[in-house]
């Protein structure tokens, strides 16, 4: 299933430069660029494990606006970041159930999965947090004190947003102002649009070949903001620029970043 994703997406970037849209003048400095996991991937230093410090340490390097990545709780409820529940596809250790296993002992095993708050010391106020909650409070019942913990020394909504592809797993942050919550659509975008604008979260996030023109112009009418992705092109992101688009999101960050550089010049 990921794979036949991963090539939708390339072609709908290729089948999108049909639209007038990309050859319309925009303003690309309002559209923040945000790296989906970091910069990952192979590159000249190697290949780099997404969600991890050195695909993160790479994005502050290049003067990335901000990075998206994935929060998963431990057994003793340590919030650490990965994006699956166990660590099979990245590190060969499908044995080890994030949920299952306590931070020490994860820690020990594959320390490249790095804490919450490692994160926030290394990387807050210096590029956005775009953090995604996997996880339901209503069953992990001190999801949201313990990440509210990790967070307490940033500005939600300034210098982080909480995003999840299920628009309850936020509901539970409630100390939070609601604009610091994006709600993520798959496939699923008309029915997480209608969820947000009843739930009056600050914005809505999906790809850009999905979010229609119509569905931005009601969001953007409601006040709310809005990110696409995974945008490879950069005139795909000149099109998402000329629509208004709040951020982009993309697994290609570097090449992307450096492709717009080059447009712009």
């Amino acid at each position: 299933m990921a794979d036949t994703t991963h090539y939708l997406n390339k072609l709908a970037n290729y089948l999108w430069l049909l639209s007038p849209g990309c050859y319309k003048s925009a303003d690309l400095e309002c559209t923040k660029l945000v790296a989906h996991r970091g910069a990952h991937g192979r590159n000249e230093a190697g290949v780099i494990v997404e969600n991890t410090l050195p695909a993160f340490d790479l994005c502050l390097q290049n003067q990335v606006w901000g990075i998206e990545l994935d929060i998963q709780l431990t057994l003793d409820g340590e919030p650490v970041i990965a994006h699956d529940d166990h660590c099979g596809r990245l590190f060969e250790r499908p044995d080890l159930v994030i949920g299952e296993t306590k931070f020490e002992h994860l820690r020990q095993a594959v320390p490249e999965i790095p804490h919450l708050d490692e994160i926030v010391s290394r990387y807050g106020g210096q590029m956005h947090l775009m953090l995604e909650i996997k996880e339901s409070w209503r069953e992990k019942t001190a999801l949201v004190s313990r990440i509210q913990k990790s967070l307490s020394s940033l500005e939600p909504d300034k210098e982080y947003h909480l995003l999840s592809l299920e628009p309850d797993h936020l509901c539970g942050f409630t100390a939070l102002p609601p604009a610091t919550f994006i709600d993520v659509a798959l496939t699923n975008t008309k029915s997480i649009v209608r969820q947000n604008l009843e739930l009056g979260h600050g914005a809505v996030a999906g790809s850009f070949a999905l979010l229609t023109p119509a569905l931005v112009q009601e969001l953007k009418a409601a006040g709310r903001r809005v990110g696409t992705g995974q945008v490879e092109h950069p005139l795909i992101a000149n099109r998402e620029a000329h629509r208004d688009i709040d951020w982009i999101f993309t697994d290609n960050i570097l090449s992307l970043q450096k492709a717009i550089a080059r447009q712009n010049n």
